[in-house]
């Protein structure tokens, strides 16, 4: 859009001393805004233009923003780097704007009285000849400034009338350029302060309007019971667990499942070593033969106390040979159900001694659930059983289910540094497709409805309490 303006408008006549060609700087001062496309190509541009036009050392350009005067825009392209120099021309600028005064030393004899203390101190710091402040502004609204320099000679009355009348031209210009670039975030701050600055009787009346209207609203909300929820975390655990431990002391020679994976009933889950059992089986099998041989020798000669006594001892080779069997079987760890496996990962112990009743395996079945969950110990006194809540798993977000509070352990645990209690809760109803034991999520206890003052004010009180008593 901004090419066919510059287009629109007749061409810049190349400068010169005369005052035709400073008459005519408001055109040339569009030409080179319009000729570039955003906020800082086209500042920049503007700068340059004037400089140009009116043969300065330099031309800046200052924006007022956050009620501060920033340098937007060089002439001939500098960089707008962090810089005492820039410092001192923001200065110049905020007292030129603050008066709302055009501002030139040195002066020109007009009979007004102006402050130029920052012109001065600006002109002495540069070694210029001479400077040239004139405010940018719209509906009496101070928006920024442009700073002329000048190494040689002074400003006359008609190089302050012509940049009097680019100031008027430009500024609603660049403060349509200026809006264009703002932020969502920072139009709404614009208008918000804009609409609470405004003096007149209807934006009165409106604000008026919106601050009752804001204090009913915090009233019912401080005064109607709201309903709420306290949020726990929560984990998926089968309704009964069962642990398979190590049957004698042996070593772990195979290993068939890892934790999480599905069982059937009487599958082999792990093999202990069984070398020393067969060895005893064998040597039984030895003494049974042997007891059996003298039974018949002593039956054959008549000899019947011999022959009771070699039998009763090949009974008790025969019960003891039963037993190292017995033992022989129990060396296959086997599910008792149909389930899952949820803890008990030994591959990294195969071929590692065993110790009688430790631990292996432990195993769910797929049927019959519970949710644990893990509550503050401040907020413990909230939870009663009949409780409902809610629960969202980390591996099913789609898919809430309905939980019911059944009952409160009373042992609590160190979780990341608090105590915590496990809350124990029955699913509503069939739960989805995919649960398994070992399923963690986050939960939502249903609480009463109370107002948002009285939750506030009991904990900001019992926080208080707390501080107070653990300090003084």
């Amino acid at each position: 859009m901004s090419e066919p303006l510059a287009s629109a408008l007749p061409p810049s006549p190349a400068p010169h001393a005369g005052d035709g060609g400073v008459l005519r700087l408001s055109e040339r001062a569009l030409q080179g805004l319009l000729r570039e496309r955003g906020w800082r190509a086209a500042t920049a541009a503007l700068c340059t233009e004037l400089t140009l036009a009116l043969g300065c050392r330099r031309v800046a350009l200052g924006w007022r923003v956050d009620e501060r005067v920033r340098v937007v825009g060089l002439s001939h392209g500098a960089q707008l780097a962090e810089h005492p120099v820039l410092g001192g021309v923001a200065e110049a600028m905020q007292e030129a704007m603050g008066q709302g005064l055009t501002l030139c030393v040195p002066r020109v004899a007009d009979g007004a009285v102006r402050i130029t203390l920052a012109q001065r101190a600006l002109m002495k710091r540069e070694g210029v000849a001479a400077v040239l402040t004139v405010p940018l502004a719209q509906d009496g609204e101070v928006l920024g400034a442009l700073l002329c320099e000048r190494d040689e000679g002074r400003f006359t009355p008609i190089d302050i009338i012509a940049m009097e009348d680019v100031a008027r031209t430009v500024a609603p210009l660049l403060r349509l350029l200026h809006e264009s670039e703002l932020s969502w975030r920072q139009r709404w701050q614009r208008g918000w302060r804009a609409w609470v600055a405004a003096d007149d009787p209807r934006t009165r009346r409106l604000r008026q309007l919106g601050l009752a209207a804001a204090l009913v609203l915090l009233a019912a909300l401080l005064a109607v019971p709201l309903p709420h929820s306290m949020q726990a975390s929560a984990r998926v655990e089968g309704a009964e667990q069962r642990g398979l431990t190590a049957p004698l002391d042996a070593y772990l020679r195979q290993l068939h499942v890892r934790p999480g994976d599905f069982i059937k009933k009487d599958q082999v889950l792990a093999q202990l070593s069984d070398e020393d059992l067969r060895q005893q089986a064998r040597s039984r099998e030895a003494e049974v033969a042997q007891h059996d041989n003298a039974f018949v020798d002593a039956f054959t000669k008549g000899e019947r106390s011999q022959a009771a006594q070699a039998q009763a001892r090949a009974a008790e080779a025969r019960a003891q040979l039963a037993l190292i069997e017995q033992q022989m079987a129990r060396t296959r760890i086997t599910a008792p159900f149909d389930g899952v496996v949820i803890a008990g990962d030994l591959s990294q112990r195969l071929g590692a001694p065993l110790k009688r009743s430790d631990l292996l395996f432990t195993v769910s079945p797929m049927t019959g659930w519970r949710v644990v969950l893990e509550v503050d110990e401040r907020q413990i006194t909230w939870v009663q059983a009949g409780q409902s809540a809610r629960l969202l798993l980390t591996a099913l977000p789609s898919q809430p289910v309905e939980l019911r509070v059944q009952r409160i352990t009373p042992v609590a645990r160190t979780v990341d540094g608090r105590q915590r209690y496990e809350v124990i809760a029955d699913p509503v109803g069939q739960p989805p497709a995919g649960w398994r034991p070992g399923l963690q999520g986050v939960a939502r206890i249903d609480l009463p409805p109370e107002p948002l003052g009285w939750r506030w004010g009991r904990e900001a009180w019992q926080a208080w309490r707390w501080a107070s008593w653990s300090w003084f």
